[in-house]
Formats: C-alpha cells, structure tokens, sequence
C-alpha cells in the first residue's frame, strides 16, 4: 500500500465514507463531517503512522484531502 492509499484509508476511518467515495476536493469539515476533536486525533493518527511531524500553523490551514495528500508528500 502507497502513501496516499494508506492516508485515505485513514481518512475513511473518520467518516462514512469508503476510500472510493474520497476526492481531493472534499473539505474535512463541511463534505466529511469533521469536528475540531476528530481533526486533531486524524492529523495525530497521520504523524504516528508516517513518523513525521506537521507543524501546528500547517496542519490548521489543511482544508481539503488534497491539501493534506500535499503536505503528506512534501514531509515524507
């Protein structure tokens, strides 16, 4: 499994959606239905499962699943 497979599978763990549904335009908060606390735990979950760190300014500016699938590449 690839990065970005491995990352909408995690995003799909979030929401009542399946990985097939998921596309880069989608907001995590008004078309996946996340809140403050389920963001966090999801950026947490995104650092543990590829080791890396999102800084605390980056990661708030992450709007839709493709600005997150760019950060993602960009630190691993």
């Amino acid at each position: 499994m690839d990065n970005r497979e491995e990352f909408l599978e995690i995003v799909a763990n979030y929401c009542d959606k399946s990985v097939g549904e998921l596309t880069e335009n989608m907001r995590f908060r008004e078309d996946l239905g996340f809140n403050s606390l389920s963001f966090m735990t999801f950026l947490g979950d995104l650092e543990d499962t590829f080791d890396i760190e999102l800084e605390e300014d980056e990661a708030l500016k992450i709007t839709t699943i493709g600005e997150a699938l760019d950060l993602l590449e960009s630190l691993t």
